[in-house]
């Protein structure tokens, strides 16, 4: 409703919005949302462990169903790993990955390496074309350690691109 709301009130924009058809988690309350949507990124503490530390992974995701995927996954990691600290970063506007130099809405280097911090791996879920988000951090110093993990059925197999690697897995 926030992201919504912001596009019906911008002026002199082009605004993208993806909507599903489905009833969705609300992970935030409305005033939550809104200051969220208005950064445009931001991390989500109630869903990381790496308070007042360095994570030893982020996992970053754009989009509802990356969202819920990311969360999963984090749900698992900690079952699994429950020493391993997760940062877990959700993107409204692709735009703030790029540098603040390219576009009006970039992060700063220093604002950048505060959220994905300047060496850990990255873990970005998001539904689109996994070269996107790689062009978008392109000079980011974190850009060698990001995998965009987008999925695409091919038959009866998932396909999983990470950068210039696919992994293909077969399911039932």
């Amino acid at each position: 409703m926030s992201v919504f709301d912001h596009c019906l009130r911008s002026r002199n924009y082009v605004n993208v919005v993806v909507a599903g058809k489905h009833a969705l988690p609300q992970w935030l309350t409305m005033d939550a949302a809104v200051v969220h949507c208005t950064e445009g990124i931001g991390i989500w503490q109630w869903a990381s462990n790496d308070q007042d530390s360095e994570p030893d992974v982020v996992m970053a995701c754009c989009g509802d169903t990356p969202t819920l995927e990311i969360l999963a996954a984090v749900s698992i990691l900690r079952q699994h790993l429950p020493d391993l600290k997760i940062r877990v970063i959700n993107v409204v506007d692709l735009m703030k990955l790029q540098p603040s130099t390219e576009h009006p809405h970039g992060l700063t280097e220093l604002e950048y390496d505060s959220l994905f911090t300047k060496n850990k791996h990255i873990i970005f879920g998001f539904h689109g074309y996994p070269w996107l988000v790689h062009r978008l951090t392109y000079a980011a110093p974190t850009a060698i350690c990001m995998c965009a993990a987008t999925k695409r059925r091919v038959r009866s197999r998932l396909r999983l691109t990470c950068g210039c690697k696919t992994i293909s897995i077969g399911f039932t």
